[in-house]
């Protein structure tokens, strides 16, 4: 194909303290690896991607941002560079694909996808099916999902990338063989041709990395607004305060009230000594109850 078609492949990658360090080392260069392939094939084909890394384990980190400021050497100098720090904690994939879903949302007009690695099942943050869902659904954002080591949850990875089946591997080894897969699938010999093949794409870039991508602000949606009614007489209050008030009604119900202090008339100044004057005080109600007993 020929032209330029943006693809935003964003990557939440898990770096918890069930994965470790050295896996996770394991993990990142599997990435690496994965976005070479991506370069060559999307430079081959004359197609433009525009990949972001989000990396998490309570927290949630942004790693690049996914816009298409940041070449694909570029992010790769942050790898060769060991810049992607391992952050131990808990698993909170549910917050991970939140922060993925703000950051694609910013390409409304290109194709989305989000890959998720993950060792286990979140523990922390909630459920991420449903939110997941709610991505595919309404954002059109495709999400695949691979799961690592025997205890990964199959039905929440299968929940979160809505398909029948998960990629698996058993152990973080295994990464280095699929990658050997990949790159037989899309013919590109082994890693030593995979590298010689990014070298020469990056030999002609002289962009520089962005840590964070200036992009339009989304417009801000129009929201109904509801009619206001006008101010009440105004009325003094047992704290001796005259206050009035006033609603405001949208398809006939009330959605927001106010109040304000306002200056009491003299007939309401009348009115509320009226009230005090009618009013017994409590010895002369105890006496009258009393005498009712008699």
């Amino acid at each position: 194909s020929s032209g330029i078609n943006a693809e935003w492949p964003l990557r939440p990658g898990d770096s918890s303290g069930s994965v470790g360090y050295q896996d996770y080392q394991l993990e990142l260069s599997f990435v690496k690896t994965l976005l070479e392939i991506m370069a060559v094939k999307a430079h081959d084909a004359g197609v433009k991607v525009c990949t972001g890394i989000v990396s998490y384990s309570t927290r949630v980190h942004v790693e690049v941002d996914p816009c298409c400021d940041n070449s694909f050497c570029r992010v790769v100098d942050r790898f060769d560079d060991r810049l992607m720090q391992y952050r131990a904690g808990s698993t909170n994939t549910n917050g991970a694909l939140k922060v993925a879903r703000q950051m694609l949302q910013a390409a409304a007009s290109y194709k989305k996808v989000a890959i998720l690695i993950t060792d286990g099942k979140s523990n922390t943050g909630g459920s991420p099916v449903a939110f997941a869902e709610q991505m595919r659904r309404e954002d059109g954002i495709d999400i695949v999902a691979l799961g690592v080591t025997k205890y990964v949850n199959e039905a929440e990875l299968k929940g979160i990338s809505g398909m029948e089946f998960v990629t698996k591997i058993d152990v973080f080894d295994e990464f280095h063989e699929l990658a050997t897969i990949l790159l037989e699938a899309n013919y590109l010999g082994d890693e030593y041709d995979l590298e010689t093949s990014f070298e020469d794409i990056c030999s002609e870039d002289y962009s520089s990395f962005q840590m964070e991508c200036e992009r339009e602000d989304p417009p801000e949606e129009e929201e109904d607004e509801c009619e206001w009614g006008a101010w009440s007489n105004c009325v003094r209050k047992k704290n001796n305060r005259c206050v009035q008030t006033r609603t405001c009604k949208l398809e006939g119900s009330v959605v927001e009230n106010e109040k304000q202090e306002c200056s009491c008339s003299e007939a309401a100044n009348f009115m509320s000594s009226l009230r005090l004057k009618h009013t017994p005080s409590k010895s002369h109600r105890l006496h009258s109850s009393r005498r009712g007993r008699v």
